[in-house]
């Protein structure tokens, strides 16, 4: 009894922090432009707001105007990278790329808020509508049970991979000399960090959006499994001597079945129409932070490299330098975050087919020929539907690529290509 109710308690607190840290995140989203939108009352409806859509607006601006200055600043004042023209090719190009990034990310969120805010009711309806058909109390209490183990270890993830993202940026504010000697390099420092942020920031949100999405789209499934389940158990009448009554009690029944399907249709297919909206939404961020996430992964773990083995660090320095511990952590948490994206997309795709799994052994189940031609068709469609909404809701980042777990042995393969043939020039030019 006392390990349970500790149990109990450490997951309530659990509970409290995950909520606290998702209002920090969805603050932080406003402050740097990603949201416009009204907190909804009652969970109906999510308005937009003109003062934060002007904000959003206001660091576009800000941040299009400043990104040229704070490459510059970094440029002529970061000296470790313009000691060696190998780290010179390579050491700002990651700079460039993010700054790239963040204002396309920033440019994303300010010019779709409606399409934006418009996915988050349709989120918020869909939600409303599988509601009203869970039919049973246990299907009700398990739909508003969101704060799982499996959904709160997301969050948690999302939350480290938060914490560690400013690890780089605090080393090189510590140890580099030209900190203490220029305001304008520390704030251009700051301003890639809060770069980054903006990007990490969208792609939390994607998370978060997903989750509630594989959420809904799991009862789906299981609110189809329990209606196809009700229909195999219902038994045709047999004999001459069953009253009509009863007859007719059987085949409404199953008219009202066919009903509950089709109403259930309808909320999978917006559930589905939805998903793809949203990574619609989310494509260029995604092919950014793949991008962003492999060149920051190649550039650190060849730093590392450089500074431990180089020809040239041992030549001038006499002495290898040790691990670079702080951009391990960092590294690590970029790759998490990838990691969560796609494991989440490729989920919430696996979630959608595992839909066909569930009508095929449902419909296997039904006793042959018993059924009212209002169901059979019901069935039917709904097996066609979901047939070809494989190849209708084709989900593609721009259009580029799948996100899903094959896309992360490429982008590993590719860094460690990368790495292989940088290693390579190093050994060439630093003979």
């Amino acid at each position: 009894m006392a390990s349970s109710s500790l149990a109990g308690l450490t997951f309530y607190w659990l509970r409290k922090v995950a909520i606290a840290a998702l209002l920090v995140l969805y603050g932080l989203a406003k402050v740097f432009g990603l949201m416009a939108a009204s907190t909804p009352r009652g969970g109906h409806r999510v308005r937009q707001s003109l003062y934060w859509r002007i904000h959003g607006y206001a660091m576009l601006v800000f941040v299009g105007c400043f990104s040229p200055i704070a490459f510059a600043s970094v440029y002529h004042r970061m000296a470790f990278l313009r000691q060696n023209r190998l780290l010179l090719l390579i050491g700002f190009n990651r700079y460039v790329l993010m700054l790239l990034c963040a204002f396309a990310t920033v440019c994303i969120h300010t010019t779709k808020q409606e399409e934006i805010v418009g996915c988050l009711n349709q989120l918020l309806r869909c939600r409303r509508r599988l509601m009203r058909l869970m039919h049973t109390p246990e299907l009700r209490q398990s739909i508003d049970r969101l704060s799982t183990r499996g959904n709160l270890l997301i969050v948690g993830v999302l939350i480290g991979v938060f914490i560690l993202s400013p690890v780089h940026t605090l080393q090189i504010l510590a140890w580099d000399p030209a900190v203490r000697e220029n305001f304008l390099y520390v704030f251009s420092l700051l301003f890639i960090y809060a770069c980054q942020l903006i990007l990490g920031l969208s792609l939390g949100l994607y998370v978060l959006v997903l989750v509630l999405l594989d959420h809904l789209g799991h009862h789906s499934n299981q609110l189809l499994a329990r209606l196809l389940a009700d229909a195999a158990s219902l038994r045709a009448p047999l004999g001459y001597a069953i009253i009509r009554r009863r007859q007719q009690l059987y085949h409404s029944q199953q008219t009202w079945l066919a009903l509950e399907l089709w109403r259930l249709l309808h909320v999978h297919h917006q559930l589905l129409a939805l998903f793809r909206s949203i990574c619609s939404l989310t494509g260029l961020q995604a092919v950014c932070f793949v991008s962003l996430v492999a060149m920051e992964c190649m550039v650190h773990m060849f730093f590392t490299y450089f500074m431990h083995y180089s020809k040239f660090i041992l030549r001038k320095y006499h002495r290898a330098f040790p691990f670079n511990y702080y951009a391990m952590a960092f590294v690590a948490g970029l790759f998490a975050n990838l990691v969560l994206v796609i494991c989440l997309t490729h989920r919430m795709i696996c979630r959608f087919a595992h839909t066909r799994e569930v009508l095929r052994s449902g419909v296997l189940a039904l006793p042959p020929g018993g059924t009212v031609k209002q169901l059979n068709e019901t069935l039917h469609y709904y097996g066609l539907y979901l047939k070809n909404a494989e190849h209708i809701f084709a989900v593609r980042a721009c259009g580029l690529f799948k996100l899903n777990n094959v896309l992360l042995f490429c982008i590993v393969e590719g860094m460690l290509n990368y790495l292989m043939i940088l290693i390579q020039f190093d050994k060439v030019i630093n003979k």
